[in-house]
């Protein structure tokens, strides 16, 4: 401007000059040199007019040129520190943040935020980094990538098409209708959405927002460009660095789990040859990693005894079938070992099978437990049986015995009909000591507890068998130190241990051998390790029985407790003890469990549970008692021998019996005459009722009436009704069958008297 004045002036100047002072000292026309000095004032005029628009459009581009190259210094500045962040970045959401910060701090920007796309039924831009929201602008943000209302403004846009969207002025730009009044407010002027691009789609957006309008050149948004990829890569780097060590963790546990597994793995390649063995391998087989690995599986399989297991994987491989079997191993010391093997391949990504894995499991002790559980169940249902036989045997012998004391009461001692009814009634006492020992395996037999130091009866039963041992067995004692109590009946104790020894001592009778004996306090960890897992938590005694005789094999062992088995020869048992040993340890609430081997000796341990301290019992001897007696007996039972037997036997006691066939037709004769009662002697088993319902409804027409309830079923029965019906069915005794004659007069006369007492 000053140029062009100052041109002006002078051009004007100088003409004026040039034309009319020349025109005055010569003495000319002034008219014509005052024309000739405007035409050339208006030619300077001009000229300076045209250099002044010349000198106005160069300085113009000189300032924007100035603006451009400062914009592109911005963007490159942001470009650099936006790649220093992309280097040293760990995290990507450190890095996002980094990227906003290095853009509005270094390049200049208002605003800078990174919105993640999500997947979501709105398609939703979740903002996830930011810098330079002072005032909570992206707080609100209603944002969408989905083509719809909310996702056509440019951040929307820029995710769905994959495209920059570029805004120079937000305050008339039609895709910022919906966030104009927001953005205004909060100072912006012009954007820039730069999409987020990794593996063929947008993972979401780079949003700058500028105080001024068309605040982005082509430089620069190409620069800007430049830098959204280089996020993008960077973003996308860091998820697979952390996929990567999220893999690598994974294969890191896997590996853990496989080499800490008790379980043991095989790998194979398809030629059958072993590239890999966990740990477990070598405590399943016995054998070292270096004694597998590398080897094929025929090079196994020449052992002599383990190689089957080995040539069944190697045919199954031949024939590329995927297999599950069950094999017994033999370990390096001798003991046999029960383990489940699958074999499987593996397929590498093409389908092809490269490799073969083998799966092997200890199933020893699972065995154990199944086995276990098999010999409770048949045991659980040959009690049943025998119990319901007893029952039966019991009515049957109660009528043998009653009938046979009558008849030997009526011969002269000098008849010989006497000594045969000795012979029967002699036949029927063991018969029912048969019938005991029968009901004691089922857990009903009868039982007297109280609390019992066992190692007095130890030193008592190897007293007493030491004669009939053989010279050639060893015996060694080993009694732990403060042994507890135990509640328990001292002769079934003893007949435990009777039956323990003399199983042993037969067993070493032809060579002989050492019988070792203990006792001692274990807790139910060392119970349930010994082989006995069904034991509730508490404290036992564990008494051991040990011999070094023949030894039994698995099937044998198996049977050892069922009733009748026997190993012995006709005349040297009946193969009843070790049924009757597991019935009494199992009515004590103990277990019972044995182990052995052909040719190595059997091992019997007894757990009993552990009682703290003792408590006292004291008995005392009464006299006997007088069997006669008189009253009115109402006598119930539906076995006829049992009732005409019972009958004429209380009858020449003195009392008067009026018989019932079952429970209903006693009732129907009590409540004819319930006066003329003074006793009611019922059996349990009855058929269309019972012997405690019918002593309910005979307490509904009577309450005073005493009633005995006999039963063939045990000590166990006793003890169940007594505890659960005795009170609600008015029973006062029970009468365990068969009757013994004075056994059941006492019974009688002492319920008669507290009758008369109460």
């Amino acid at each position: 401007m000053n140029i062009t004045m100052a041109y002006a002036i002078i051009g004007v100047a100088w003409g004026a000059a040039s034309c009319l002072f020349p025109a005055v000292l010569a003495h000319q026309s002034f008219m014509y040199d005052a024309v000739e000095t405007v035409n050339h004032a208006l030619f300077v005029l001009g000229t300076a007019g045209l250099l002044y628009l010349l000198i106005s459009r160069s300085t113009g581009e000189a300032s924007r040129g100035r603006e451009s190259l400062s914009r592109v210094n911005r963007a490159l500045k942001t470009f650099s520190g936006c790649n220093q962040a992309l280097v040293r970045a760990s995290d990507e959401l450190q890095l996002m943040q980094e990227i906003c910060r290095t853009i509005v701090e270094v390049g200049g920007y208002r605003l800078a935020w990174v919105g993640v796309a999500e997947h979501d039924t709105f398609k939703t831009v979740r903002p996830v980094a930011q810098w330079g929201d002072r005032d909570g602008y992206l707080t609100d943000l209603d944002l969408s990538w989905a083509d719809i209302d909310h996702g056509r403004g440019p951040t929307g846009t820029a995710i769905r098409t994959c495209t920059t969207q570029i805004v120079q002025n937000i305050k008339y730009d039609p895709s910022w209708a919906l966030w104009r009044e927001a953005g205004v407010q909060h100072g912006f002027a012009s954007s820039i959405s730069l999409p987020l691009v990794g593996r063929d789609r947008a993972m979401g957006a780079l949003v700058i927002f500028a105080a001024e309008k068309r605040a982005f050149g082509k430089e620069e948004v190409k620069l800007l460009e430049e830098l959204s990829a280089d996020l993008s890569y960077g973003i996308e780097a860091l998820r697979m660095d952390a996929e990567r060590k999220k893999a690598e963790k994974e294969i890191l546990l896997l590996a853990s789990v496989i080499e800490q597994s008790m379980e043991g793995l095989l790998l194979l390649d398809s030629d059958g040859t072993v590239k890999y063995v966990n740990p477990a391998i070598e405590i399943i087989t016995g054998l070292d990693a270096v004694d597998i690995v590398g080897h094929d599986l025929a090079t196994l399989g020449a052992d002599e005894e383990n190689g089957s297991f080995y040539r069944y994987l190697l045919d199954a491989l031949d024939k590329g079938e995927c297999r599950t079997g069950h094999f017994i191993h033999i370990g390096d010391d001798g003991d046999f070992y029960e383990i489940d093997a699958t074999l499987w391949s593996i397929s590498d990504n093409t389908g092809a099978v490269s490799n073969y894995a083998v799966l092997i499991r200890d199933v020893t002790h699972e065995v154990k437990l199944e086995r276990q559980l098999r010999q409770a169940q048949r045991m659980e249902a040959i009690a049943t049986l025998a119990g319901g036989i007893a029952h039966d045997f019991n009515n049957n012998l109660a009528s043998i015995i009653t009938c046979t004391e009558m008849a030997r009461d009526d011969i002269p001692p000098e008849s010989p009909l006497r000594e045969l009814l000795d012979v029967v009634l002699k036949s029927s006492y063991r018969g029912r000591k048969l019938v005991k020992q029968i009901l004691t395996f089922c857990c009903q037999g009868e039982q007297e507890r109280q609390p019992v130091q066992i190692e007095p009866i130890v030193t008592e039963c190897l007293n007493l068998m030491h004669a009939s041992l053989s010279s050639s067995i060893s015996v060694r004692t080993e009694m732990g130190e403060n042994l507890g109590l135990i509640m328990a009946d001292p002769t079934q104790i003893h007949q435990i241990i009777m039956n323990l020894v003399t199983n042993a001592s037969h067993a070493m009778r032809h060579k002989g051998g050492m019988l070792d004996v203990a006792v001692e306090n274990v807790g139910l960890d060392t119970a349930a390790v010994s082989g006995s897992p069904d034991l509730p938590s508490g404290r036992y005694l564990k008494l051991s029985v040990k011999d070094t005789g023949h030894g039994m094999d698995q099937k044998t062992m198996e049977r050892i407790f069922d009733p009748f088995f026997t190993t012995k020869g006709h005349s040297e048992g009946t193969g009843l003890g070790l049924s009757v040993v597991h019935g009494i340890v199992r009515n004590h609430g103990g277990a019972i469990s044995v182990s052995s081997k052909p040719g190595g000796g059997a091992t019997f341990e007894v757990y009993l549970p552990r009682i703290d301290q003792a408590g006292t019992t004291a008995g005392t001897v009464g006299e006997r008692v007088d069997l006669s007696g008189s009253g009115n007996i109402l006598f119930v039972d539906d076995e006829e021998d049992v009732v005409f037997g019972c009958k004429k036997m209380l009858e020449r006691l003195g009392y008067q019996v009026t018989t019932g066939a079952d429970g209903v037709q006693a009732l129907e004769l009590f409540r004819d005459n319930p006066e003329g009662f003074d006793l009611v002697v019922t059996d349990q088993t009855m058929p269309r009722m019972t012997g405690t319902e019918l002593s309910r409804e005979l307490l509904q027409i009577r309450p005073d009436i005493p009633v005995i309830l006999c039963t063939g079923l045990g000590a166990a029965a006793e003890k169940a009704l007594l505890k659960e019906e005795a009170e609600q069915a008015g029973v006062r005794e029970l009468a365990l069958k068969p009757l013994d004659r004075e056994e059941f007069a006492s019974t009688i006369r002492r319920v008669l008297a507290q009758r008369a007492q109460g």
